[in-house]
């Protein structure tokens, strides 16, 4: 295919659409933390945490940021906003609470920067989803868009040659019975002659 400019165009639509594919994949899937001593970015979904050990461990949410965050969670008793703590540039957000066995879930709204840190030695897992289920469907659906806009330049650029080709070949044109043919259906003449008589010999004996 010769390099022109409707070419770029073209070109230039498929990269949006990888770069978009790529940026909505990259912010909506939940990533995954284990290990003692743990620390994470929270993000802005749901976090799920898990202590796997039979004793509660001591853990925070804390934010470098001076606006006021605010934790909900699956925990009886564990819910409500961060404190400020220390003074001038030393100033923190922190919501301290203790992390009971199993599975918990928390949200975190407001605030910047917020991380989740704990001073264990048992080993945590946590599963975070950097977005609420709200701004995840919001993201995808917004991603969709784009790619199907970009799909749609591109097909305009080469004058949806793609679709008629498609078309073609899925729906296969049939022949063209609106012209009669005007030729004479041909005629065998027989000549005239009829059916030849049959001949038969004489059968009658000799006297």
């Amino acid at each position: 295919m010769k390099f022109n400019w409707n070419t770029f165009k073209v070109v230039l639509a498929f990269v949006v659409i990888v770069g978009v594919i790529f940026w909505s994949v990259v912010s909506v899937r939940s990533r995954s933390y284990s290990g003692t001593d743990l620390s994470f970015d929270t993000a802005g979904g749901v976090i799920a945490i898990t202590n796997p050990s039979d004793e509660p461990a001591a853990a925070q949410f804390i934010s470098s940021g001076s606006r006021t965050f605010r934790v909900s969670s699956t925990i009886d008793g564990v819910s409500g906003s961060s404190t400020r703590v220390g003074t001038g540039s030393a100033r923190t957000q922190q919501f301290e609470f203790e992390l009971p066995p199993g599975t918990s879930e928390f949200t975190i709204s407001g605030g910047t920067d917020v991380s989740f840190v704990a001073d264990t030695a048992t080993e945590l897992q946590a599963t975070v989803n950097p977005m609420s289920s709200e701004s995840r469907r919001n993201t995808l659906i917004a991603a969709a868009v784009v790619v199907f806009g970009a799909l749609f330049y591109a097909s305009n650029v080469v004058s949806h040659q793609w679709f008629k080709s498609l078309r073609d070949r899925v729906l296969p044109s049939r022949p063209d019975t609106s012209k009669q043919d005007t030729e004479p259906t041909p005629v065998v003449i027989d000549g005239g002659q009829g059916r030849a008589a049959r001949s038969y010999g004489d059968n009658r004996a000799d006297h």
